[in-house]
Order: C-alpha cells, then sequence, then structure tokens
C-alpha cells in the first residue's frame, strides 16, 4: 500500500489549480481558494458562480463537479496538513 503523501494547504490548491486547467470540463474563472482534509477525503472550494442574490448559475454544477474530481484524483495521493 503506498503511503499518502503530506502537503500544505497551499501546496494542494496550486495542484489543484494546475490540474483543473488539464481537464476536459475546464471552465474559464473556476478556481480553488481552499482544500480541508477530512477523515475520508479533501474538500476542495473555490469559485461557485452564484448571482447577485447568491443562487446557483448556469456554471455552478459544472465547478461542483469539476470540485469532485479534484477530490477524487488527490484524495488517494495526498494528505492536508
Amino acid at each position: 500500500m503506498n503511503e499518502k503523501q503530506e502537503v500544505s494547504m497551499q501546496e494542494i490548491v496550486k495542484l489543484a489549480n494546475d490540474a483543473l486547467k488539464t481537464n476536459d470540463d475546464y471552465i474559464h474563472g473556476v478556481v480553488v481558494y481552499e482544500a480541508v482534509q477530512t477523515p475520508d477525503c479533501i474538500v476542495f472550494k473555490g469559485e461557485n458562480f452564484l448571482d447577485e442574490k447568491g443562487l446557483p448559475t448556469g456554471k455552478s454544477m459544472a465547478a461542483f463537479n469539476l470540485y469532485k474530481w479534484l477530490s477524487y484524483q488527490f484524495t488517494p495521493l495526498y494528505t492536508v496538513k
């Protein structure tokens, strides 16, 4: 079994933002601001594309799916310290 690499939040945010640009579903303006380690996975937080009333827009679900993809890709490899 492989050991996970321990990284800082700043490091994982940079890695995540770089990885986002390689995803076929990347949308302009999506960016990760924070990553939180939970017992089960890494949760990525970033631009949600909400409207002026704080409601989701057409890009909100796409952004959510990208953050979910990052969690799926990074959780087996990293632990945020």
